[in-house]
């Protein structure tokens, strides 16, 4: 696949529309918070970094991805159906009774682990990444954690963890939309103002971007490849993004839109 800037950003559009119009059709799903971490999802998958496809998806040495919050699985089933990883009868069985549901499952061809449970993730690829290492393989693991998750005791014992081990096959990036379920995530935050300097005192390489900027996605996640100690990439984006009414509304972290929200939707996604 041609990995040029305009082509990413044509997929990004794509697949935003396509979630709008699964969520619609089921009437379920997440599409502020989903909106939020596409461009993220596409650098990964369709930008080399990952390098996950049909035939590798099972092999050892490999490289892992968690969709921490798994709440924005939707978009992640449709990559996995585009990379033939999954069919079209899995991918439309979403939503169903019995078929894909609003987590990630193990289960399902491709995912690396089950989601739900916040806080659990960065850990699981500490596992990954000291597991490579430990057995010489050449693989890195890679994590996307939503900003709220960040208040789980647990994610800060493994940037620890991560730090002291010098756990280099390590990537962690952050969906920073600033907005949970029901409330505005500061700036003030007690950790979020200090982000910069925790990650450097516990070991890590921290760096900040626009976290809808497919270059700046592709730069940073490249650079993290020869890095020397685990990388944190806080990206800062916006919840609902590409959809005027959604972006920044604490409302679409999965409310649903009517009719006349779904045809402006479609129109400006077009």
């Amino acid at each position: 696949m041609n990995i040029n800037k305009p082509n990413l950003i044509k997929i990004t559009k794509k697949l935003r529309l396509e979630t709008l119009n699964m969520i619609v059709k089921k009437r379920k799903g997440h599409l502020g918070s989903t909106f939020s971490c596409i461009d993220i999802l596409v650098v990964l998958y369709y930008g080399n970094i990952l390098k996950i496809n049909k035939f590798n998806y099972q092999k050892n040495n490999r490289n892992r991805f968690i969709l921490s919050k798994g709440h924005a699985c939707l978009a992640l089933y449709k990559i996995l159906l585009d990379l033939n990883i999954i069919n079209n009868k899995i991918y439309n069985s979403y939503g169903d009774n019995g078929g894909l549901g609003g987590q990630l499952d193990m289960q399902i061809p491709g995912v690396d682990w089950v989601t739900g449970s916040l806080g659990h993730a960065i850990g699981v690829s500490n596992g990954f990444a000291l597991a490579g290492k430990l057995n010489k393989m050449s693989y890195k693991s890679y994590v996307l954690l939503g900003d709220a998750e960040c208040d789980e005791g647990s994610v800060w014992e493994s940037i620890m963890f991560a730090g002291s081990q010098k756990l280099n096959n390590l990537v962690v990036l952050i969906d920073r939309n600033r907005l949970s379920v029901t409330d505005f995530i500061s700036d003030d935050n007690s950790y979020f103002k200090n982000f910069p300097k925790l990650l450097k005192s516990f070991g890590w390489n921290y760096y900040e971007i626009d976290g809808h900027s497919i270059s700046q996605l592709l730069s940073c996640l490249n650079k993290a490849n020869n890095s020397k100690l685990p990388v944190m990439i806080l990206c800062n984006t916006i919840k609902g993004k590409g959809v005027s009414f959604m972006e920044n509304s604490i409302k679409w972290h999965h409310s649903l839109p009517n009719h006349d929200e779904i045809e402006k939707a479609r129109k400006e996604l077009k």
